[in-house]
C-alpha cells in the first residue's frame, strides 16, 4: 500500500463528525452542535465488541506443565543425530511427533523453533501440545516476528487433526488441495488450535465438476475443514488471504453435525468461489452446514468476500445448523448474491424431492446477540447486513445495524427480535403455514421499510414508523450518543509481518479503547469501512488490507457506538455496554 502524501491542513478530531459537507452528514446520521471533550464523552459507551486481546497472542509456555518437553529447530537440529533436547533439538516436526510419546495421563509439548518448515502432509499426536513463535529452542516468543510457518508449499494439506491435542503459535501458509481443508481437516476429532495464523490456503475445484443441480457441496474449508460431529476450540487465531476455488467456507466450514468453537479470531480478507459456474461457495469467511451447533464469538469479520453469486460473505449458516452468533463484529463483507454479513437458511435447496419437516425449538433456533454489522453489501442491495430466510428460526438481541446496504432483511422464518438498533431500512417478507408467529418488541427500527410487512407478526413497544404497525409505537428519533470521530489521514501502509493496514491520522487520537469498533476511510463519495485492530496516539491499525482506490483516502470516520442517551426511552434498542 503506498504512503498518502500529508494533508496541507490539518482537520481536527471532533466529537461527533467532519462537519465538511452535507452529504457527510447524512450518511452519519449525525449533528454537531458544540465541541465536548473528547475524553469525558468517550467514557460514557462503547459497543459490543471484540475482546482486546482478540487474534494471536504471544503467551509464555509453562514447561513445568508437561511430563516431557521436546525441542524442533530447523536450522539447528538434526534428525539423526538429535535427541529433542535443547542442546541437541530435531529438525522436523513429523520426525519429533514419531519420536516422542507421553506417560500414560500426561503431557508432551513440542516447541519449536522459528522457520519455514516444509515437509510432507503430518498428523497430529493425542496429549502431545504443539507451540510454535520461538526464537529458539528455549529463547523469547513472538507468534508474529518469530514465525513457525508450516508451509504447504501449494502442492498438498498440511495436517490432519487428532483428539486432545493443541496447536499454538503456528502460521499455516500454502496448503493446497483438491478435496476439503486445505490446511487442517478435523474430522470426527477435535484438536484446540489457539495463536495461530492461516493465510494463502486453497482448495481446488473438483475435476470432473459438472453436478446436475446448484448449490452441491463441493471443496469446503479453504484453510480449515471439520465434519464428523468434530468439535475442534479455535481462539485468538487469524484467518487471513484463504480462498477456496469451489467450496463453502473460505476460512473454516463445518458439515456433518460438527460443533466448532471460535472464540477471539479474526477473519480478513478471505474469498470463497474463485472457480465457481454451480453456486457451491456460500461463506466467504465461515460455513456450517447440515446440523452444525458451537459457536461463533468475540470474533471479528472484515472485507470477506463470497463470489460468483454466492451467499454470505462473512458467516453462512444453513441446514439446520443452530450455534451461537454472539459479541463479534462484521464490517464490510460482500456476497454475491444474499447477504453481505450473515445468511441464516433452514432448508437446503431442494430440486424436485420433498422438504425436511420443520425441526422443534429445542433441536433448532439459531442464537445471534450482542453483534455489530456495519458497510456489508451485496449484489442487489437489499441485504448487506443478513438475511434470515429459507424457514429459519433465530433469536436476535442487542444488535446493532447501520451504514450497510440493505440492513435486517428477514422471509419466511420464526423471528424473536428483541431491543436491537437496526439504525436503516428492515423487512419482513413471506410467511409460511408450518412457521410458527413471530416477534418483535423494544426494538429501534428506523427503515423505511423496504416492503409491506407479509409475516405473522406481533409488534410491541418498538420505535418504528407507524407503518409497522403494533402496539405502542414510538416515533422514530435520533437518540444516540455522539460518540463517534472524525479527522485526516496523514499516510496509510500495509504492515506484510502482521497482515494489517497501519494509518497515520493528522491529530492525537484520546486516551480511549477503540479496538473492535468501525473505521472509515472516505473516497470521495465512497468509504471504506474496516475493524480497528489498535489505536494510540496518531497511529490506528485496522485489520487486514484495504482494497484498490483511485484516490487516496484523506479522512476518516469512527463509527459512534449507537449507545442510548440517558434520556432515550428505557427498554428500547440494543444494550450497548
Amino acid at each position: 500500500m503506498p504512503t498518502l502524501a500529508p494533508r496541507a491542513a490539518a482537520i481536527p478530531i471532533f466529537a461527533g463528525e467532519v462537519p465538511a459537507t452535507a452529504r457527510t452528514r447524512r450518511r452519519l446520521n449525525l449533528t454537531v452542535r458544540f465541541f465536548i471533550p473528547l475524553t469525558a464523552l468517550l467514557a460514557s459507551a462503547a459497543h459490543a465488541a471484540p475482546p482486546a486481546d482478540v487474534g494471536p497472542q504471544s503467551h509464555a509456555v509453562d514447561p513445568g506443565r508437561y511430563a516431557i518437553v521436546r525441542y524442533v529447530d530447523q536450522r539447528r537440529g538434526d534428525d539423526v543425530t538429535g535427541d529433542g533436547s535443547r542442546e541437541k533439538p530435531w529438525a522436523s516436526i513429523p520426525h519429533a511427533l514419531e519420536n516422542i510419546a507421553p506417560p500414560p495421563g500426561q503431557r508432551a509439548a513440542l516447541l519449536v523453533s522459528a522457520g519455514r518448515y516444509s515437509q510432507p502432509t503430518f498428523a497430529l499426536k493425542s496429549r502431545v501440545d504443539l507451540y510454535g513463535g520461538f526464537a529458539a529452542p528455549g529463547g523469547g516468543r513472538d507468534v508474529y516476528h518469530h514465525a513457525t510457518i508450516l508451509d504447504g508449499e501449494e502442492t498438498h494439506r498440511i495436517a490432519f487433526g487428532a483428539d486432545d491435542a493443541r496447536v499454538d503459535g503456528f502460521h499455516f501458509v500454502r496448503g493446497r488441495v483438491r478435496g476439503k481443508g486445505a490446511a487442517m481437516i478435523c474430522d470426527g476429532v477435535s484438536p484446540t488450535f489457539a495463536n495461530c495464523v492461516f493465510t494463502l490456503n486453497r482448495t481446488v475445484v473438483p475435476r470432473p465438476w459438472v453436478p446436475a443441480q446448484l448449490h452441491e457441496t463441493a471443496h469446503d474449508g479453504g484453510a480449515l475443514f471439520c465434519t464428523n460431529s468434530a468439535a475442534p476450540r479455535i481462539e485468538h487465531c487469524y484467518f487471513y488471504d484463504n480462498t477456496t476455488e469451489c467450496g463453502r467456507g473460505a476460512a473454516i466450514a463445518a458439515d456433518r453435525h460438527a460443533s466448532p468453537r471460535i472464540i477471539a479470531c479474526v477473519f480478513a480478507n478471505n474469498r470463497s468461489g474463485l472457480d465457481d459456474p454451480m453456486r457451491s461457495s456460500d461463506g466467504g469467511a465461515v460455513s456450517l452446514f447440515n446440523g452444525c451447533g458451537g459457536e461463533i464469538s468475540g470474533s471479528v469479520f472484515s472485507a470477506n468476500v463470497a463470489q460468483a453469486r454466492n451467499d454470505a460473505g462473512g458467516l453462512f449458516i444453513a441446514l439446520w445448523s443452530s450455534p451461537r452468533v454472539t459479541d463479534n463484529v462484521f464490517v464490510a463483507n460482500d456476497g454475491g448474491d444474499d447477504a453481505g454479513g450473515l445468511f441464516v437458511g433452514g432448508q437446503e435447496h431442494r430440486y424436485g424431492v420433498p422438504l425436511d419437516p420443520y425441526p422443534p425449538a429445542e433441536k433448532f433456533n439459531v442464537v445471534v446477540e450482542r453483534n455489530l454489522f456495519v458497510g456489508n453489501t451485496n449484489s442487489s442491495r437489499n441485504s448487506g447486513a443478513m438475511r434470515v430466510t429459507m424457514e429459519s428460526r433465530a433469536t436476535f438481541r442487542d444488535n446493532v445495524i447501520a451504514e450497510n446496504q440493505g440492513g435486517f432483511y428477514l422471509q419466511r422464518s420464526e423471528i424473536v427480535a428483541e431491543r436491537n438498533t437496526v439504525w436503516q431500512d428492515w423487512r419482513f417478507v413471506e410467511d409460511k403455514a408450518s412457521l410458527g408467529p413471530s416477534r418483535l418488541s423494544g426494538n429501534i427500527l428506523k427503515g423505511p421499510l423496504g416492503e409491506r410487512i407479509d409475516a405473522r407478526a406481533t409488534f410491541a413497544r418498538n420505535m418504528a414508523e407507524p407503518s409497522a404497525g403494533g402496539e405502542g409505537t414510538i416515533p422514530v428519533a435520533d437518540v444516540f450518543e455522539n460518540d463517534g470521530l472524525a479527522g485526516g489521514i496523514a499516510g496509510v501502509k500495509y504492515d506484510a509481518t502482521t497482515a494489517a493496514t497501519v494509518v497515520t491520522v493528522t491529530q492525537p487520537l484520546p486516551a480511549r479503547r477503540l479496538e473492535g469498533r468501525a473505521f472509515g476511510f472516505s473516497h470521495g463519495r465512497n468509504t471504506q469501512w474496516r475493524v480497528i485492530k489498535s489505536a494510540t496516539g496518531t497511529q490506528v491499525v485496522v485489520w487486514g488490507r484495504l482494497e484498490p482506490e483511485t484516490s487516496a483516502a484523506g479522512e476518516f470516520t469512527v463509527l459512534r457506538t449507537f449507545a442510548l442517551r440517558g434520556d432515550a426511552p428505557g427498554d428500547i434498542g440494543a444494550r450497548v455496554k
